[in-house]
């Protein structure tokens, strides 16, 4: 009998969490587990189908550029007028795609093309600034929204998820480790090895 297949992250071992500073921390970087993503495209404008995908993910899809909503284990990033990226447990793939396509909308599972990493500390914008021409300043740039924007001369989607700050990076699965090993080398300025 086949061994089950496993989501493996883009960097196996190699992406444990990596600090900088000891007490307190000032950055902090780790890969995520791999989660299961979904590319959405529904019209806002067709009510019927936004409140059947919107009652299907259990969240409210953003609606407004560049901005992100949360409902319990799932995350809507605004990706276009008619497309967002769905981020959920991995185990959520398979039964959301089937849900959501009874709505005769597109919903496409993309759960291998991209890696996540969490980038957060109090240093972390400094960090992302040294790559990234978005602005970061907490009077622009907050919690829930997101942006696709190039960094380190990488397209991601970069999102702020809480004040600390702390952000969450959508790389392709691809170039993941070259990503990893820049935001590394860009953290070492504040402390980090």
């Amino acid at each position: 009998m086949a061994d089950a297949l496993t989501a493996r992250t883009a960097l196996g071992s190699e992406g444990a969490a990596l600090r900088t500073h000891g007490d307190p921390v000032v950055v902090a970087l780790r890969e995520l587990p791999a989660s299961a993503m979904i590319d959405l495209r529904v019209d806002p404008a067709a009510a019927a189908a936004l409140d059947f995908v919107q009652s299907a993910l259990g969240l409210a899809l953003p609606l407004t550029p560049g901005k992100s909503s949360t409902g319990g284990e799932r995350t809507a990033l605004w990706f276009g007028p008619d497309q967002w990226l769905i981020v959920a447990p991995s185990t959520a793939a398979a039964p959301l795609v089937q849900a959501l396509q009874h709505a005769a909308v597109s919903a496409v599972d993309v759960s291998d093309l991209r890696a996540e990493f969490e980038l957060c500390g109090s240093l972390a914008a400094d960090v992302l600034r040294k790559g990234c021409a978005i602005d970061l300043h907490p009077r622009v740039f907050r919690p829930g929204d997101c942006v696709l924007t190039m960094l380190a001369r990488v397209r991601v989607a970069l999102r702020q998820t809480d004040e600390r700050p702390g952000y969450r990076i959508f790389v392709e699965r691809s170039v993941a480790p070259y990503l990893w090993s820049w935001l590394i080398d860009a953290m070492m300025e504040f402390g980090g090895g």
